[in-house]
C-alpha cells in the first residue's frame, strides 16, 4: 500500500520554483478516480502552484519518509517555499475563529496583525536557509533578507502603536466590531466573523508575503543591475562568504541595485508618516477625551444615514478647541488618513522591490498574482473594505 501511494503521488510532486505546473489530467491514475473529481481535475493547474502540490507532498512525504516530521518535511526537496508559510494560513483561520466563538470577541486577528506578515515571511526566509535545495536561490537572498528587515520595522511600529491602544487586553474588542453588532442581525454578524475576519483578513496579510517570494525564485538571468549598473552589487561580494554548495549564479549577476537603495528609503519614510501620524493622532484623541469639565463642547447632530438603524452609534461632542472633532494639521493638513495612506503605500513599495529587481521582474512568468507583484495591491482594496 506505501508503495503504491508513493507511485501515485511522486508525478503530482514538482520541483521547487519554476518549474510548470504538474499536468495532472496525464496521470495514469485518471481513470480510477470518481467522475466529479475527474470533470474538476483537468482545471486544477489553473491554481498557484504551492497551492495545488501542498497536498500532495505532505501525503507523499508522510507516505514516503521513514521518519516523517514537520522539519523533515520543511527541508526535504519536494518542498516549495510556500507550503509552510500555507500551512501556518490554513491552521491559523480555524484556530483564530474558534477562539472568537469560544471568548465571543472577534478583535483575535487585529492582535495577529503585526507578527502574521513577518512571520510568514520568515518562515521564507528559513526555507533559503535551511532547505538544502533552496542553495540555487542564494543569488537573492540580500533582496529577500532586506525586504525581510523592513518588515520588521514595519512590526515593531504597529506593535507599539497597538499596545498603546490597548489593542492585547484580552478582554477588549474592538470598538467597529461592537458597534456593528448593534445595527445588524446576529446571523449577519456571524457571517461577517468567519468570512471576513476569519477567513478574508488573514488571507489578505498573508499576501503581503508573496513579494519576498517573488525575490527569492527569480533567476540569475532575469536580474538587472538597474538604471546605473555601476552602483548596483554584484553576485561577487557575497562569494567569499558562501560554501561552493551555494554559489547559485555567475560572479557579475546584480543581487542589489539603485532601485532597492531607493525603495528602502522611500519606506523607511513611509514608515516614519505611519509613526508620526498615529502618534498626532492619539495625542488629538488623547487631549479631546479628556478635556477639562466645563470646556465648552459642540454637539453634533445625527447623521441621517446610521439614525435610520436601531442603537447606531452617533458622534460624540468635542470641546471647541478640537473642532471639527479630528487632526487638520501637520500631516493631517495634507490628507484625512496619511496613517493609512503610509500603510498602503509601504506595502506597494514592497511589491516594487520586485519590479525593480529584473527585466521582467516575474510578471511576464505565470505564478502567484502575476509573480506576486499585484498581491499588496489587491491587499490595498481589500484593507479599505475592512476597514470601512
Amino acid at each position: 500500500m506505501k508503495d503504491f501511494l508513493v507511485s501515485a503521488l511522486e508525478p503530482l510532486v514538482p520541483y521547487i520554483p519554476l518549474l510548470p505546473k504538474p499536468v495532472l489530467a496525464g496521470t495514469k491514475y485518471l481513470p480510477m478516480l470518481p467522475a466529479p473529481v475527474r470533470a474538476v481535475v483537468p482545471y486544477l493547474p489553473l491554481l498557484p502552484t504551492p497551492l495545488l502540490t501542498l497536498a500532495p507532498t505532505i501525503a507523499f512525504h508522510l507516505a514516503s519518509h521513514p521518519t516523517p516530521s514537520p522539519v523533515a518535511f520543511f527541508t526535504s526537496p519536494q518542498t516549495h517555499p510556500l507550503h509552510a508559510p500555507l500551512l501556518f494560513l490554513l491552521s491559523s483561520i480555524p484556530f483564530t475563529y474558534t477562539l472568537g466563538l469560544i471568548s465571543n470577541n472577534v478583535s483575535w486577528v487585529d492582535r495577529w496583525w503585526p507578527f502574521y506578515t513577518p512571520f510568514c515571511s520568515f518562515l521564507l526566509v528559513l526555507h533559503m536557509v535551511f532547505n538544502e535545495h533552496a542553495a540555487v536561490l542564494t543569488h537573492n537572498a540580500p533582496r529577500a533578507f532586506l525586504l525581510f528587515a523592513l518588515q520588521i520595522c514595519w512590526s515593531g511600529r504597529l506593535l507599539s502603536h497597538a499596545m498603546k491602544r490597548g489593542f492585547y487586553d484580552l478582554t477588549g474588542e474592538d470598538y467597529r466590531y461592537t458597534q456593528v453588532r448593534k445595527i445588524i442581525p446576529k446571523w449577519a454578524f456571524a457571517l461577517i466573523h468567519l468570512f471576513v475576519i476569519a477567513i478574508a483578513q488573514q488571507v489578505l496579510i498573508f499576501t503581503l508575503c508573496l513579494p519576498v517570494h517573488a525575490v527569492m525564485v527569480m533567476p540569475p538571468s532575469e536580474l538587472s543591475a538597474g538604471p546605473i549598473s555601476a552602483l548596483s552589487i554584484p553576485f561577487s561580494a557575497l562569494i567569499p562568504f558562501l560554501p561552493i554548495s551555494h554559489i547559485s549564479a555567475p560572479p557579475s549577476t546584480p543581487v542589489l541595485n539603485l532601485a532597492d537603495l531607493f525603495l528602502t528609503a522611500l519606506s523607511v519614510g513611509l514608515l516614519y508618516i505611519e509613526w508620526t501620524s498615529d502618534r498626532q493622532m492619539y495625542e488629538f484623541q488623547e487631549s479631546k477625551h479628556n478635556a477639562p469639565a466645563g470646556t465648552v463642547k459642540i454637539h453634533p447632530g445625527p447623521f441621517t444615514p446610521r439614525s435610520m438603524f436601531t442603537g447606531a452609534p452617533q458622534p460624540a461632542s468635542f470641546p471647541v478647541s478640537h473642532n471639527p472633532g479630528f487632526p487638520t494639521k501637520s500631516l493631517w493638513r495634507y490628507s484625512r488618513h496619511p496613517n493609512f495612506a503610509a500603510e498602503q503605500l509601504f506595502w506597494f513599495t514592497q511589491a516594487l522591490f520586485v519590479v525593480g529587481a529584473g527585466d521582467s521582474s516575474g510578471v511576464t512568468r505565470s505564478g502567484w498574482v502575476g509573480g506576486s507583484v499585484f498581491g499588496p495591491a489587491f491587499a490595498v482594496r481589500i484593507t479599505i473594505v475592512c476597514m470601512v
